[in-house]
């Protein structure tokens, strides 16, 4: 009975923590400049083509595509999965872990240097530095709840 209930939340960890990791990459993973750059007048124009607060899937070029396998990959583990894909589930989840911390200390991207070539004094205006964002967090919880449910479930599947 106990390990009938420990794999059923096993299951809905793993579920929960895919789901979280898909939407995740949704989010903004950085915000690329502060809104008092955004005051100075005509420089909207300028940064037209360059979002202000990208998502994974505008920042990353392999990582989204891997953390989106990983999130479907937990909930296809989840429906039908065995005791080695568990286990496969959560290292890949324990690597993505440490991708998405590591994110969270240092963004995606390094910001912008901003210069204005109609200044007299070479119109430098300065250097913007990227924040990390709401994607990383997420990110970081979802995955946290893969690693869980994988680890929770492998005491109790034993086929």
């Amino acid at each position: 009975m106990w390990d009938r209930a420990r794999e059923l939340a096993a299951d809905w960890l793993l579920v929960l923590g895919g789901a979280t990791v898909l939407v995740s990459l949704f989010m903004p993973w950085s915000h690329q400049f502060p809104a008092s750059l955004l005051s100075i007048p005509g420089l909207t124009v300028v940064l037209r083509g360059v979002p202000r607060n990208p998502t994974a899937w505008q920042v990353y070029s392999s990582a989204d595509v891997l953390l989106a396998l990983l999130g479907t990959a937990s909930i296809v583990v989840a429906l039908v999965g065995r005791r080695s894909a568990r286990i496969t589930v959560g290292l890949a989840a324990a690597v993505g872990l440490a991708f998405a911390v590591h994110a969270m200390n240092v963004p995606p991207t390094n910001g912008l240097d901003l210069v204005n070539p109609a200044a007299p004094t070479h119109g430098y205006i300065g250097r913007t530095y990227a924040s990390a964002a709401v994607g990383e967090t997420v990110a970081v919880i979802g995955l946290a709840l893969v690693l869980l449910g994988a680890a929770l479930g492998l005491r109790t599947r034993r086929r």
